[in-house]
């Protein structure tokens, strides 16, 4: 299957042999582009630009975070490319002779045989949607090689702000606010665009602001705000406060945060830390707030 993309008006066409016929309705063609390192955030492409992969979306559900779509890669050859298409029912008015077939100028792609080659046939792999100017990040749950030779994949969002409730920044004194709201937005900004260790650090720091401006605000010294994660994880676990789950995922974000160093991986065997592990301490964080009350109902 092939899909092309017009190079004045983004009108789409598709097809077999070539894209030669209008799609229609109008389809949501996105910049897609695998995320195998940080860095690669970086080389997102100009809204206007011709691009590697494109995402062709068929269906989205707001509810479970997941879309549905094909996924194209560029074809070999002179981009953009003249060819011969169907006329296009947008054209209408615009062009004479617009129920005749015609020549565009396309952006030329194919079906994206290249996912198929990745680990997994892709399956784990991160995608970005989008271009330099705006992207967010998926996660590829399921691969499909269609009937019509067509790559269908199913993506489920990875977006820390659907895992970190909002911050009520009324319920926090007003001396305490600026380090909570600055270490949330460190969180927000770092996750799954940074990598898994600097997230991970991330969130300790996250964890150790709030946690230790709750201690204060609830009546502990001062000191407590200076205090390392895990000596303020032990203190919040304790009487009078005992939020158990609170301390304990404290300690979990203090010890990815230790076992990120590389001379504690050396020393200990530790494995690096992955993006999974950068999840957990974004739900750790989210717990937290929550937890603690401090999330906007």
């Amino acid at each position: 299957m092939h899909l092309g993309i017009e190079q004045h008006t983004g009108l789409v066409f598709e097809g077999t042999g070539n894209p030669d016929i209008p799609a229609m309705p109008m389809p949501t063609v996105t910049h897609a582009k695998f995320i195998d390192t940080a860095d690669d955030w970086k080389a997102l492409p100009s809204p206007s630009e011709a691009f590697g992969l494109v995402f062709r979306e068929d269906s989205y559900d707001p509810v479970s975070r997941t879309r549905r779509g094909r996924l194209y890669q560029q074809t070999s050859g002179a981009q953009p490319s003249r060819l011969i298409v169907s006329a296009h029912p947008h054209d209408r008015g615009l062009i004479p002779g617009y129920d005749k077939a015609t020549y565009k100028s396309l952006f030329v792609y194919t079906s994206c045989f290249e996912i198929l080659q990745r680990p997994n046939q892709g399956q784990g792999s991160v995608l970005a949607l989008g271009s330099s100017r705006a992207a967010s990040a998926w996660r590829v749950v399921q691969t499909e090689a269609l009937y019509s030779g067509a790559v269908m994949v199913t993506l489920k969002a990875l977006s820390a702000f659907s895992i970190l409730p909002e911050l009520d920044l009324n319920k926090i004194d007003e001396q305490l606010r600026p380090a909570v709201a600055q270490a949330i937005a460190r969180v927000l900004d770092s996750a799954f665009k940074e990598s898994p260790g600097s997230v991970v650090d991330n969130c300790r720091d996250a964890m150790q602001a709030i946690l230790s401006s709750w201690l204060a605000q609830s009546g502990s010294p001062d000191t407590i705000i200076g205090r390392e994660l895990a000596q303020v994880s032990a203190t919040i676990e304790g009487a009078p406060y005992e939020r158990i789950c609170v301390g304990h995922l404290g300690k979990v974000c203090a010890k990815l945060h230790s076992r990120n160093k590389s001379n504690a991986q050396r020393q200990n065997g530790y494995r690096p830390i992955m993006e999974e592990d950068a999840e957990l301490a974004i739900h750790a964080v989210g717990f937290a707030i929550r937890d603690l009350e401090w999330a906007k109902a």
